[in-house]
């Protein structure tokens, strides 16, 4: 059962003691009434990083001693097979209700149960560590053989490879098929469909995961782990399509949503003004900013090898990353959101995503207003449920990550343009 975390939203927390870490349909037992805390982090911190394996990390009363896998008397204790299910790799899972929705915070497989005794020995508590997918697709590669996500065929482990067959395609397309291939069910995956197509040829040796990395920077898209779990891949022009409505405005004006603290910079270490792209078997394009390189210095970035088909993609997204990252404006860097007392933000504490756009206006003490428009690249909430405190802390990219005007908008470089 769900606890309640305060009078407005509930709180659960349910780990797959009675299932197999990779099955489809899994059992969940609810061990909301241990959680003394919780702290989950996604995401990245600049548009120029990669997206990092999402953790979570729960701390859950064992005054009974119930999550020792030493104890046969636990409830978690299989007296048939005279085993513990507190064991690692099993699935964890976080969800909120507020106003009758369901939001999934985190979704991931538990790595250890490492266990405190304090007071010397009069209270004892487990921290419950937890990855996302990114760790399962970090230890296979495309040609793998071994477990098959849903696959009810996996008992002999070594006897299957993953079904994995190559050829040029659409960035989305890849992306699925990969997914597909390990056994991954497209309702567990969130894919839009890519812009530019991807290479064949990826020798069966690769890392999975880096298969998929090399994808996103093919298209120059994003690909990450959802708060629910899915595989998510999002073609280059989502925050252009999309995301390109603000969904929320935090400030102190009428009916703007209230923040706790606020993080602005205006720093020189993000900017890129000399771009070289050169795709696998292709020659190098490279593009430039003069006036950057004279405000800033040269400041080359370069990608190798990528899965772009022809030179002409290659120079395309070699423009992009120049247009995103050639100068520098103030942004915000990171925003702190305490939703207890506010029932205005809880939807949003709980339902914003990875790659979502908001609006930020700061008031400063010269009764001035700064604007920015930015969108999401990490998430982090930190519970304390004994103590009834919650903390959203997001960490944001320029809304524009682009040097063009918007129409309506008179700040050059903060909002996103039309196209690439």
């Amino acid at each position: 059962m769900s606890v309640a975390f305060n009078s407005d939203v509930s709180l659960t927390v349910e780990i797959g003691f009675d299932s197999n870490p990779l099955d489809v349909s899994q059992s969940y037992t609810d061990v909301s009434a241990y959680v003394r805390n919780i702290e989950t982090n996604r995401g990245r911190q600049h548009a120029l990083d990669e997206f990092q394996t999402g953790t979570c990390s729960i701390v859950l009363s064992n005054l009974d001693d119930r999550f020792n896998p030493l104890n046969t008397s636990s409830p978690y204790y299989d007296a048939v097979t005279g085993e513990t299910k507190v064991k690692p790799f099993k699935k964890v899972r976080i969800s909120a209700v507020y106003d009758g929705t369901t939001y999934r915070l985190y979704t991931g497989f538990i790595t250890g149960y490492p266990e405190s005794f304090g007071g010397q020995g009069s209270d004892s508590t487990v921290r419950v560590q937890a990855v996302d997918l990114f760790k399962l697709l970090n230890l296979n590669t495309i040609g793998s053989r071994g477990w098959l996500l849903g696959n009810t065929s996996r008992s002999l482990v070594g006897s299957a490879r993953l079904g994995y067959a190559d050829e040029q395609e659409l960035s989305s397309a890849r992306a699925s098929r990969l997914l597909s291939a390990f056994g991954i069910p497209s309702a567990d995956t969130t894919i839009s469909t890519g812009d530019l197509q991807v290479q064949a040829g990826v020798p069966a040796t690769t890392n999975l995961l880096t298969a998929l990395r090399e994808v996103e920077t093919a298209e120059q898209g994003q690909f990450f782990i959802g708060a629910n779990g899915n595989a998510t891949f999002r073609d280059r022009n989502y925050k252009r399509t999309q995301q390109f409505a603000s969904n929320a405005t935090f400030g102190n004006g009428v009916g703007e949503l209230p923040f706790s603290d606020v993080i602005t910079n205006f720093d020189e270490t993000r900017i890129v003004n000399i771009v070289s792209v050169t795709r696998n078997g292709g020659t190098e394009q490279i593009v430039q900013n003069n006036n950057s390189i004279d405000e800033y210095g040269a400041r080359q970035n370069s990608l190798t090898d990528t899965l772009n088909v022809s030179d002409s993609d290659a120079l395309e997204i070699a423009n992009q990353r120049l247009a995103t990252f050639e100068g520098t404006s103030p942004r915000v860097e990171g925003l702190v959101v305490n939703p207890v007392g506010n029932t205005s933000l809880w939807t949003q504490a709980l339902g914003r995503e990875v790659g979502d756009k908001i609006t930020v206006k700061i008031p400063t003490p010269a009764s001035t207003t700064m604007e920015f428009g930015v969108h999401i690249e990490s998430i982090r909430h930190t519970i304390d449920a004994n103590n009834k405190t919650w903390s959203w802390n997001l960490s944001t990219s320029a809304g524009a990550e682009s040097a063009s005007w918007v129409i309506g908008s008179s700040r050059l470089g903060q909002d996103t343009n039309l196209a690439w």
